[in-house]
């Protein structure tokens, strides 16, 4: 039995995984998704930024109620970014089932929930594993880009939301602001690699600096649980 392997933007939920249920209720593939992130880039809404090249592989969207397994998630290898809705009451649990030895969780939450989060993949085939009590909607995208938006750049939202490509170029610094009362976590996440690199990581409400060092375009993932803004120059 695979292990999950908690992102650090999600690994201190508290939400209970049920045992699931009857699979496959009520499961459809849709041909495109939308965007479901609130956060706003200078003014633009949703999680791309002006720039970001159309090219990459194919949107995946899925859309069911109840729990389910839909097979044949081909994952290129990198960056891979999920954006969810479930509509119920209970537990909603998203994750990406591969042949290695970790699973990887994007979602673990409890009630309704609408949000984005990151995780760097390795190539291959994946299921895509969701637990849930009511209707939900899965989109799994692989965000490419020629190039990105050039810092300063200043995001605001509310709950976890990835927006980019920014381009970043070496020493950095990020003010930010939450008002919510779990994780608040902002990370860059390279297109390709191992690791993101962790910018804040604090717990309630924050308002503060950090320096961080990162270079070529990245993605700025951010957990939270309410409002938050997050300034990069």
């Amino acid at each position: 039995m695979n292990r999950r392997r908690y992102l650090a933007a999600i690994a201190t939920t508290t939400a209970v995984l049920g045992l699931h249920g009857q699979r496959g209720a009520n499961a459809t593939q849709g041909d495109s998704g939308r965007e479901t992130g609130t956060a706003t880039a200078d003014g633009q809404p949703g999680g791309q930024t002006p720039g970001q090249s159309p090219t990459g592989p194919a949107v995946q969207s899925f859309t069911g109620s109840g729990p389910s397994v839909e097979r044949g998630i081909e994952i290129e290898g990198g960056l891979t970014v999920v954006s969810a809705t479930h509509a119920g009451t209970s537990n909603f649990v998203v994750t990406l089932v591969g042949e290695g030895e970790f699973d990887d969780l994007f979602v673990n939450a409890i009630g309704e929930y609408e949000g984005e989060t990151a995780a760097l993949l390795e190539q291959g085939s994946y299921l895509l594993d969701v637990d849930a009590d009511g209707d939900w909607a899965v989109e799994i995208r692989q965000p490419r880009a020629a190039r990105g938006e050039p810092l300063p750049q200043s995001l605001r939202g509310s709950g976890p939301s990835v927006s980019g490509p920014f381009q970043f170029t070496g020493t950095h610094v990020a003010s930010a602001t939450h008002s919510g009362e779990s994780n608040f976590i902002v990370e860059v996440y390279p297109v390709a690699g191992a690791f993101a690199e962790l910018v804040v990581n604090e717990i309630g409400q924050f308002e503060g600096e950090s320096a961080f060092r990162f270079d070529g375009l990245g993605w700025v993932a951010v957990q939270a649980d309410g409002d938050w803004t997050v300034a990069l120059e």
